[in-house]
């Protein structure tokens, strides 16, 4: 072995494999995987020596068929189940009891139902008409279902790139007076983590309350080391929402992870959109190309929507001797003027029975009369909303979805790409960022109504995380949003039909099992 290929091997593969066993995600992921197989295992010897047991586990099947078909959720998301019970009938029944029933921990379920009922008494619903009609009745669906009202004197400003995100980021965290708070759901070691612990440390010592609100299962491959120790040591509140556990019986319910990112500065700035807290985000780091992603900071009394979202999760975090008071941080020492604009900060989350993310995007679509510009790093849609893009490009409005061109995550691209051919035929335009890889969630529609938000155009953004995003109506955020996405397609690909028909058989034949399991992805 000479010096090259040796330096080669130990840094690009026996290092990352090293760490990697090393990891809590190895940890965890191997002892549930041996509980798993081990249950299986049992499961397919005991119905070897048994015909009553086998006859019991195909009972179990055919109830629980019915039972999935008369549930309420996704139709796609049933079938895929269906094929699952019916294709394995010894363990398919075992698979979907351990898997599906997708539940919040009850007592988390129950703190969060708590804390989003307790949080509506302090809202005023806004009654102040919207004049646009299209407009109003996306906004009304929205304040109805969700519990937030908008506001009409905030400031919103966008950003199109992390890199001046983020330093907008420090540079408005160094004016906090009060409190800070901060979700993320993925936190990374790096520069981006070193640099914003800097700030944070120095607001502390002047005073200033931090509060840290990170997703464990986002972060549990990629958390600095010590990292609820250093904020600790710095005077950081810091709480992981709904940590992984190792119990087999609760590895179901700790799907629904919060995909929220926030920054929310004394109740009068608040910060959110795609970026995480990793620096492939500011491209410091390159991992799929150039990273392209958008996000917005808000000024203003629809802060207080983020206050509220932020403090609810807390509080379902911790125990209740350390919940926070929701009018202790109802700062407003700020005058904004009144405006024609409408800002509505919302949340949604898996513990009610209104798909609030899915139905805005159904919302904006069908109210759409020129135009729908649409970015999402994933397109993973059901009939339904196939049915509305199709249906609106077939009514003369222009759709326009922009994706990456180098994935993330090559199963759900390819998905993504199976999804092409039925919306090319409709008149959907569809594009690729081709320097690299596209995060954001932006939404801007007819030069009247933009979305950011956290969610993307996936099951599981519409059904298993909590988000959160932002409704705009507001003339001049919207043409910097719409200038941007322009620039954008500029350095993208179009798709062609013929360019999506000619796939070869084995990629096609791929693509077509992947879409029908991709609710599970």
């Amino acid at each position: 072995m000479n010096g090259s290929f040796r330096k080669y091997f130990e840094n690009k593969i026996l290092n990352p494999v090293l760490h990697f066993l090393n990891t809590r995600i190895f940890f965890v992921g191997s002892i549930l995987l041996v509980q798993l197989i081990l249950i299986i295992l049992l499961v397919f010897l005991f119905s070897q020596d048994s015909k009553w047991i086998r006859f019991a586990l195909i009972v179990l099947n055919v109830l629980l068929v019915i039972k999935v078909i008369n549930r309420t959720s996704n139709t796609s998301y049933k079938l895929a189940w269906i094929l699952i019970i019916l294709g394995l009938p010894l363990s398919g029944g075992l698979i979907y009891l351990l898997f599906a029933e997708r539940k919040v921990p009850k007592k988390l379920r129950g703190k969060i139902i708590h804390e989003l009922a307790n949080a509506r008494g302090f809202f005023d619903v806004n009654k102040t008409a919207i004049e646009d009609e299209n407009v109003k009745q996306i906004f009304s669906y929205v304040q109805n279902n969700s519990y937030y009202p908008y506001y009409h004197k905030t400031r919103v400003k966008y950003f199109s790139a992390g890199e001046d995100y983020f330093n907008a980021v420090l540079e408005y965290l160094k004016k906090a007076k009060h409190f800070v708070f901060i979700e993320y759901f993925i936190v990374k070691e790096g520069y981006m983590f070193e640099e914003l612990l800097k700030v944070l440390s120095a607001l502390v010592k002047k005073g200033v309350k931090v509060y840290f609100l990170y997703d464990d299962g986002g972060s549990i491959t990629c958390l600095p080391e010590n990292f609820e120790e250093r904020l600790k040591n710095a005077g950081i509140e810091v709480v992981a929402f709904s940590p992984v556990s190792l119990s087999l019986s609760l590895l179901s319910r700790t799907n629904n992870r919060s995909h929220r990112k926030m920054i929310v500065i004394d109740n009068r700035y608040a910060f959110t959109g795609g970026y995480n807290l990793a620096d492939e985000y500011i491209n410091k780091i390159v991992r799929f190309g150039h990273w392209k992603d958008t996000g917005i900071l808000l000024e203003g009394e629809a802060v207080w929507n983020f206050t509220v979202m932020f403090i609810q999760f807390y509080n379902a975090s911790v125990v209740k001797e350390k919940n926070l008071a929701y009018l202790d941080f109802k700062y407003q020492d700020y005058v904004l003027p009144d405006s024609q604009s409408a800002i509505l900060p919302f949340s949604d989350s898996p513990t009610d029975d209104e798909d609030i993310a899915r139905s805005t995007h159904f919302m904006l679509i069908s109210h759409a009369r020129k135009y729908v510009y649409i970015h999402t790093p994933y397109l993973v849609l059901d009939y339904d909303l196939v049915n509305a893009l199709k249906m609106a490009a077939h009514s003369g409005v222009e759709v326009i979805i922009t994706v990456p061109h180098i994935p993330d995550k090559k199963t759900v691209f390819m998905v993504t790409r199976a999804n092409y051919i039925e919306l090319l035929k409709a008149g959907v335009k569809i594009y690729e960022y081709t320097p690299g890889f596209i995060h954001s969630k932006l939404w801007v529609v007819d030069d009247k109504v933009a979305l950011m938000s956290t969610f993307n155009m996936d099951y599981r953004s519409y059904y298993l995380n909590y988000e959160c995003g932002v409704l705009i109506y507001d003339d001049q955020v919207i043409e910097d949003m719409k200038r941007d996405y322009l620039a954008t397609l500029v350095k993208s690909k179009e798709i062609t039909l013929d360019q999506a028909q000619k796939v070869r058989l084995p990629v096609l034949i791929i693509r077509s099992i992947l879409n029908v399991f991709a609710p599970l992805l």
